[in-house]
């Protein structure tokens, strides 16, 4: 059970705000073609209402993402998590993207192209977002569905 009160779509929504803002860490869901998931850890910068991330054009989730738009992220802990399921909007080249590159390092902490060659930005426009403690927020866990905010 837990010890904090359980929280309305608001508060939950602004604790959500809060929470995409200044810590993009997150697993990263995808699928490939026959439906075989794949999970990584990715940074995930928070920008006028979608997430960018990075990864390298060729891996497994690149390819898994141009071939299935459709992704899940996962944050938090058990007892205070958020799941996000997006969409990639876009791909492109971090090496053809400086203004994103420059959002992107200032955000995380770190810029892609300084790691190595070859890697991708893709911006993930959510679709539905949820947020919930431990078991007694599972009830109402939606903030966001079809892409707008339930407050």
């Amino acid at each position: 059970m837990t010890s904090t009160p359980l929280r309305d779509i608001a508060t939950r929504k602004k604790d959500v705000l809060e929470t995409l803002a200044k810590n993009g860490r997150f697993w990263l869901g995808t699928a490939d073609p026959a439906g075989k998931p794949h999970v990584i850890a990715v940074s995930a910068w928070w920008h006028s209402d979608v997430l960018v991330m990075a990864t390298l054009g060729t891996s497994r989730t690149a390819r898994n993402m141009e071939a299935n738009p459709h992704v899940t992220l996962a944050g938090g802990t058990f007892n205070d998590a958020i799941v996000i399921h997006a969409q990639v909007i876009e791909s492109r080249a971090v090496k053809d993207a400086p203004d994103l590159a420059r959002g992107f390092k200032a955000a995380m902490g770190w810029e892609p192209s300084e790691v190595s060659d070859g890697w991708t930005f893709f911006t993930l426009r959510p679709i539905k977002i949820q947020a919930f403690r431990d078991f007694e927020e599972i009830e109402g866990r939606d903030v966001m569905v079809r892409s707008r905010w339930l407050a």
